[in-house]
């Protein structure tokens, strides 16, 4: 799987979203491209070239780069093309066969993409707009390597999400405590008006969690309908015992569940889970990694090891595992509070998690342990801009 840039041209703006590779054939991909909020899912093969050497080379450039292996560089060509950059050129050259079929099928921004719009306070887009677009199945023929996009009307899309369901003994008992909600009911939120047309996996929304006050809680949205490796069933009873734990809810610093996002018309499939959303500083989105802590101060880093550790105490003396302990899942708010995030996931990281202790109380200390060593190093190395407004009473 990969993604891509966008590209815009007048009113069309498209982004490559992913490459699926062919389940029969080997050579075979199917590209999905998100043009004015609906979606085109592009089938390659070389079947279908006549007589295209340099477009079936690029081809196999491309592939090679999905795939994640050595990409055959033309032999003038003095330095090897990153696969990023492979990518690119091939799905901007992808999206620009397609501008005659994009242009004929979407040629206008829906009313809830239009930034103006959003920006004017005008549109609202809704997340079911983004699980179930419109979608158009395509496929790229060549002939003397020029490009024929083909618009296959009457063929229904193959990528529909399925959703999966949970036990309806553990669905009836998390109601008792959040609320299900249809993706119709879920308002996407942006920090940019922009980002309507470039975003395809939302994760700011806004949603009525309280019928009686009507008032918009925003909250962190946890995408499944892609996740198709994921045991729902254990994050949902993880989430359970948190909401049971009241006194530890109102301390522990791990996004809590809000609410449950159902699709009623898909026999009330799991979409996602709203969580809390959180606060997090600008730099990295929150994240920390593991070459450049040597920029934060110590004190700071001594900070947020102590509260790795204290968190996880607190959520195994309410019988949580945290389940996927690695640095890749601590987050750091504005108030430079570290955050745990993917309680209840059931995977686990090479590295930092044992397999045969994953999803374990011992498998979540072996990967403190871990953390907390990356956090520990003595050396530091200031940036102007990084933590100089800390101040360590807070």
């Amino acid at each position: 799987m990969a993604f891509a840039t966008q590209t815009s041209s007048g009113r069309i703006l498209a982004t490559a979203m992913m490459d699926r590779l062919g389940y029969d054939d080997k050579d075979d991909c199917i590209t999905s491209i998100r043009c004015n909020g609906r979606e085109f899912h592009i089938e390659i093969s070389p079947f279908y070239f006549c007589n295209s050497p340099v477009v079936e080379s690029q081809y196999r450039k491309f592939l090679a780069a999905v795939r994640d292996e050595d990409i055959d560089t033309d032999t003038r060509e003095t330095e090897p093309q990153h696969p990023e950059d492979v990518l690119d050129e091939f799905h901007a050259w992808l999206i620009a066969a397609f501008e005659p079929v994009f242009l004929e099928v979407a040629p206008d921004i829906p009313p809830s993409f239009d930034p103006a719009k959003l920006a004017a306070g005008e549109a609202h887009p809704l997340l079911s707009e983004y699980i179930f677009p419109e979608e158009y199945s395509c496929r790229l023929e060549v002939e003397n390597d020029k490009p024929f996009p083909i618009l296959m009307r009457d063929q229904e899309s193959r990528f529909r999400p399925v959703l999966d369901n949970i036990d309806p003994e553990l669905a009836q008992e998390l109601g008792q405590y959040v609320k299900f909600v249809d993706p119709s009911a879920v308002e996407v939120s942006f920090r940019r008006p922009e980002q309507a047309l470039s975003v395809h996996h939302p994760t700011r929304v806004l949603v009525e969690l309280h019928d009686l006050s009507h008032q918009k809680t925003l909250c962190f949205f946890k995408d499944f309908t892609r996740s198709r490796y994921l045991c729902l069933d254990d994050k949902m009873e993880a989430h359970l015992r948190l909401c049971k734990f009241t006194t530890l809810a109102a301390d522990v610093r791990v996004p809590h569940l809000r609410g449950i996002v159902a699709a009623v018309n898909d026999k009330g499939g799991i979409a996602g889970l709203l969580f809390t959303c959180v606060d997090h500083r600008r730099e990295n989105d929150g994240h920390l990694f593991e070459d450049q802590l040597v920029h934060t101060l110590i004190p700071l880093r001594q900070r947020w090891a102590r509260q790795v550790r204290e968190t996880v105490e607190q959520l195994h003396n309410a019988e949580i595992v945290w389940g996927n302990a690695t640095l890749d899942n601590v987050v750091i708010d504005k108030k430079n509070n570290a955050w745990l995030v993917g309680i209840g996931s059931g995977a686990y990281t090479v590295g930092w998690v044992d397999k045969d202790k994953a999803g374990t109380k011992e498998g979540d200390l072996q990967g403190v342990a871990k953390i907390v060593e990356c956090l520990s190093g003595e050396e530091y190395e200031p940036w102007p801009y990084s933590d100089s407004d800390w101040d360590e009473s807070e």
